[in-house]
């Protein structure tokens, strides 16, 4: 049997999968003050209608990370950037970066040196600053900079955690991989919280299982091992809930679909039943990272959204204040809305109306919730419209795609999540489609998360006319075994570093895939010196099925 939670942003769902089929699911509020009542809570019901000996595995997935991203609630980070010459991207990165000294080359070797007396000056204007992150151009051939300047860091500052840039992305991208260092810093605290909130309430109801965490490319990964990459974790909720709906109703054709809880929607792009991926990582806000991940969007629309007038206007989220005014909340809400539009039957329908005639301009309350939904459904509907716009956008690598028409055409939508009942329709109406909210909508996430197959990789580089290769990911960088090295025999030794790095995370190997590879020549004076060889492989991310989560 196979256990999900799902930590949202309003309510923590859990459910009991085993041979495709929900055994028990349970649904109680998160609560943010103190995460590990509210797990045990939900825990508590699900343990009453099956043994925890026979749990064999326990996956989480949660929006708190994701929602501290859309709400602009993260830890301030001491950001080092080692950018060596070219661009200057200090003014494309989340935050202001102290820069540094200090240069590797494509090819891995160092052509200039850093220098502590750079990071040593900065420490002492760092003030209460006690997370870092540190991104060097070309650290993936060569980590050795990064490593520098973080013992550096631990010699002259006091950090709780620091992030190099070459050990959460193997990319070679450095604005990408730049911007993926600062948010794996700045959610590393939230992330840590949730993930010792969870660890003790699965091990204080005697659930030995080994837990993971969904990661945003639809895989998971051991929650020990997260720890040091909680970028990962920052689509989670949303990887969750494209999960639930493979498992629950994967939609045919060209798709869309929405998750919509109660602080966030969030939005996947589907053609023929799978979804796409962000195929050169996922956006987190504006800023472009190598996290991989499934080409979604997360705004902050949700039943709990805080409603309020502004010049003149009805103003949806991103501001979560508390439950609907329906519940006891302090404020106006979306689902107050739903409540006085008869799309949701819960609360008290007097408080909701309540709600409504605070906003309301002299109209009906329910001509004010009408309108509150439509100002929802907008943001929604024009998020999606972005989403498309934005992927037909995207540069194009392949002759084929060249020629042919990229730009999705959704002729359906699903939905899913606490508010999808209401306003998915009305999302749909306006993208003139069909909708479908199919059962089990109100615990996709934790569907999703319990039916997710293990998943990790690796990235192999290896430069054969210096004779190394590098691993990025596991901050390696070794001799080649042979001068006579070939994209074969690069495929079979990052082959062997994934075995090694699954089972030093407890990870099975299983369907191993090619995510990239690529081989090209070095030439001078007209003669072939070497060899570039790339190769990405990664347990391939999927469902369980069948006897496997049985």
């Amino acid at each position: 049997m196979l256990l999900g939670i799902d930590v949202g942003g309003t309510f923590t769902d859990a459910v009991v999968v085993a041979g495709g089929k929900v055994l028990a699911q349970a649904k109680t509020p998160t609560t943010h003050d103190d995460l590990l009542h509210g797990i045990l809570a939900v825990l508590d019901r699900v343990l009453d209608r099956v043994e925890a000996a026979k749990l064999r595995r326990v996956a989480l997935s949660t929006t708190i990370v994701t929602n501290a991203v859309v709400q602009n609630r993260l830890d301030k980070v001491a950001f080092f950037l080692l950018p060596g010459p070219g661009m200057d991207i200090s003014t494309l990165v989340p935050a202001r970066p102290r820069l540094l000294s200090g240069y590797i080359d494509h090819r891995g070797r160092e052509t200039a040196v850093p220098r502590e007396d750079e990071v040593a000056a900065a420490c002492c204007d760092l003030g209460d600053y006690d997370i870092f992150a540190v991104a060097g151009k070309f650290a993936v051939r060569n980590p050795a900079h990064e490593q520098a300047v973080a013992g550096w860091l631990r010699r002259h500052a006091a950090p709780a955690h620091i992030t190099l840039g070459s050990s959460v992305a193997g990319s070679l991208n450095f604005w990408r991989r730049a911007n993926s260092a600062y948010y794996n810093a700045a959610v590393w605290r939230r992330f840590g919280s949730f993930a010792r909130a969870a660890q003790a309430a699965v091990a204080g109801r005697g659930v030995a299982a080994p837990v993971f965490i969904l990661k945003a490319d639809g895989g998971t990964m051991p929650l020990t091992a997260a720890g040091e990459r909680p970028v990962e974790a920052v689509f989670t909720g949303p990887a969750a809930s494209v999960l639930g709906i493979m498992a629950l109703a994967a939609p045919p054709g060209e798709a869309v679909s929405l998750d919509i809880g109660g602080t966030t929607t969030d939005i996947a792009l589907w053609r023929d039943g799978v979804p796409l991926f962000a195929e050169r990582g996922a956006m987190i806000g504006d800023y472009p990272t190598a996290v991989r991940a499934f080409w979604l969007r997360s705004i902050g629309v949700g039943g709990d959204s805080f409603v309020r007038r502004e010049g003149g206007c009805i103003t949806v989220g991103p501001e979560r204040r508390g439950p609907a005014m329906a519940l006891g909340g302090p404020a106006p809400t979306v689902s107050d809305a739903m409540i006085v539009a008869g799309l949701a039957a819960f609360g008290d329908l007097g408080k909701a109306t309540d709600a409504m005639r605070l906003l309301s301009a002299g109209e009906p309350a329910e001509d004010t919730a009408q309108a509150v939904l439509a100002a929802a459904a907008d943001a929604i509907h024009t998020a999606i419209l972005q989403m498309i716009d934005a992927r037909a956008a995207e540069p194009v690598y392949r002759v084929e795609d060249a020629i042919s028409d990229r730009r999705l055409r959704p002729g359906s939508l699903v939905g899913v999540g606490g508010a999808a009942a209401g306003l998915a329709p009305l999302v749909a109406d306006r993208l003139g489609i069909a909708c479908a909210v199919p059962d089990g909508a109100m615990v996709a996430n934790a569907v999703g998360a319990a039916v997710a197959r293990p998943t990790i990789d690796v990235t192999l580089r290896a430069d054969t006319a210096q004779g190394y290769y590098t691993v990025a990911e596991l901050g390696l960088r070794a001799a080649l075994p042979s001068r006579r090295f070939a994209l074969a025999d690069a495929k079979e030794l990052a082959a062997r570093h994934l075995a090694d790095r699954a089972a030093a995370a407890g990870i099975e190997v299983a369907d191993v895939e090619s995510v990239y590879d690529e081989e090209f020549n070095l030439v001078r004076g007209f003669s072939t010196t070497g060899r570039i060889i790339t190769c990405w492989l990664q347990i391939k991310p999927g469902v369980f099925a069948g006897k496997e989560g049985a």
